[in-house]
Order: C-alpha cells, then structure tokens, then sequence
C-alpha cells in the first residue's frame, strides 16, 4: 500500500507504535487503516501501517537515512521543485541554469540561479568535483554545472514520482579506421570512427542508453561526447601522445562516472585503462572481436539482454560502492 513522503515521516516518527500528525492527514491514512485514532491527530499504527512502512523504506532503501530511518524529503518551494524533477526527467540529470549554454540557446527548461542556489544548498544537486578538490571547491567559486546528487534523486521519487536512478553510461571504443583527414576539416566524434567492430559497439551502445550518456574512449582524447568535433589522428595506446592513466582520473572525474552505472564495449587494452578510474565498470563482452559483435548483435536485438548487464552493472557498482 502506497505511502505518500508526508505519510511517510508521520509513520517513520513513530514510537512503539504511537503515531501524531497533522489532523488531515491522519484522517487520511486512517481511512486506510493504517492508524486508529485516539484523538483527530493521535493514533495508534495499524499491522497495515507497519506494513505500508516496511515497504517505503524497501523501495526508497538508497535514499538518504537518519538514524537507521528512511529520512523523507521536505518539499522544496515551487520552482526549486520543478528545477529537481526536471533534472530526474534528463538523462544526464542536469539541472539546466542559463550558463548551460546548449540547453539555454536549445529552448529547453532551465532556471535562474537563485533557484539552482536553493537546489544546490538543500543538497540535491553540486558540481562533479576533480582529483585533488576539497568541498571548499563550490558550485558559485567555479561556475560548473550541477547535476543531481543521489539525495536529488531521492527527492524526485519521493516528491515527483518519477523512477530515476544512477545516469546509464557506456563507453566504447575508438578504433584506427577514420575518415579522411580533409586539412581543416573536423568531424563529430560519433562520425569519426568507420571501422566495423567500431560501428557494431555504437549500434549496441544505442540499444542500451541514450547518445548524451555515450563516451568514445580515444587513444589520443580520452573520454569524448558524440557531439565533439575531432580532427583525424593517427595515435595509438602507449605511444607518447596516448591518453595516460593518471589523465583518465581527470576525464572520469568530469564525467562524474563515480555516481553512475557503466557498461564497457571494446578490447581489453581500454578496459585495462579505465578500469582504475572506474573500478565498477562492467565489461560484458568476452572473447575475440568476432565475440564481440555476435553479443552487440544480440543485445541489438533482445532488449532483456541489456537489462541483464544493467542489473549486472547496478550490482557490481552497489558491491564495490556500499555507502553511494
């Protein structure tokens, strides 16, 4: 039986079973059986009520707790509120204000700062900070981007409904096949690479998440968007312009993959780059390259397989991540 977040905290304050709230919303939840009143805003809790709780605090079990209890969001004033949830309904779960360039001049919802100020003081949203950055590095000092912190998201399930969790990332691989290097001319990152075994992992990397939740690792870039024009490069891993490991702490860091689920396609010489910066990264793909494109084939075409390596990615992330 559906708790709503103020049902919720009345019925998570309780103690040994005796319940006070405001008389409305006792009435309520009495009229579901979950409490019998005593007085229009005391009562006892109900088995129903015990039950109704149990199963708040399962469903909500990532959100944020206080002492041992499930701690319920208070809501936020009006556009502060919609500012969360329309972040919990992006992929990336940004929470757009006018500095966010392709979402100002895109006309897509954003909001002024002294809403993204009251977002980011209550705790649902901050900036992805880099190695080395303390929490004195804040969001007004820097001007970057907020995004959703789990306590955001928590709020958009408790307060908006909304079935939001940890962004879905997957990360392909480049490859040496490019397209001509025309002088001047540079290319989207997602039309750059031409080879096959390329063009079979984004085929699967769309079957699996959205393009704005796609990175192409580069041997030269590091960690690219789709939408980022590169020019032509003839560089491979271990030579002397390769991206580094120690670099890819960077790129991870900016692309806030310490809060996300993240699938892996390509050889393992990649994996072996990124998997120190992203110690949860699931990588599904096993066997030659001929493997490799039977099983993004297959993911292609049976939906069920990519929710498999999802919940996949969702356990090893909770394993290796037991307090996120």
């Amino acid at each position: 039986m559906s708790l709503s977040p103020t049902g919720a905290r009345i019925l998570a304050d309780h103690t040994d079973g005796h319940v006070r709230g405001h008389a409305a919303a006792m009435a309520a939840m009495a009229a579901r059986r979950l409490v019998t009143l005593r007085t229009p805003s005391k009562g006892h809790m109900t088995a129903e009520g015990h039950a109704a709780l149990a199963a708040w605090r399962a469903e909500h079990r990532d959100a944020p707790q206080t002492a041992g209890m499930v701690r319920v969001a208070l809501k936020l004033p009006g556009k502060a509120h919609e500012a969360v949830l329309t972040a919990a309904r992006r992929p990336d779960q940004l929470v757009a204000g006018r500095d966010d360039r392709a979402v100002y001049w895109g006309g897509e919802p954003w909001f002024r700062r002294t809403t993204l100020r009251t977002v980011h003081e209550a705790g649902y949203a901050d900036i992805r900070r880099e190695p080395g950055e303390s929490g004195s590095t804040t969001w007004e000092s820097t001007g970057r981007s907020l995004y959703l912190t789990p306590a955001g998201r928590a709020y958009a399930r408790q307060r908006g409904g909304i079935d939001v969790g940890r962004r879905r990332v997957v990360i392909i691989a480049g490859g040496q096949n490019k397209q001509p290097d025309r002088g001047r001319q540079d290319y989207p990152a997602g039309e750059l690479y031409t080879g096959q075994y390329h063009r079979s992992l984004r085929r699967a990397a769309d079957a699996l998440t959205d393009p704005s939740l796609i990175r192409i690792v580069s041997a030269l870039h590091g960690l690219v968007p789709l939408d980022r024009p590169l020019h032509p490069y003839d560089v491979t891993l271990g030579s002397e312009r390769a991206i580094t490991t120690e670099k890819m702490f960077h790129h991870a860091a900016v692309e806030g993959l310490d809060d996300a689920e993240v699938i892996f396609l390509g050889g393992r010489e990649y994996a072996e780059l990124l998997l120190p910066s992203v110690p949860h990264l699931l990588l599904p793909l096993a066997g030659g390259m001929g493997d490799h494109r039977g099983l993004c084939r297959q993911v292609c075409e049976d939906p069920a397989r990519g929710d498999a390596w999802w919940a996949r990615a969702a356990a090893l992330f909770t394993t290796l991540h037991p307090t996120s």
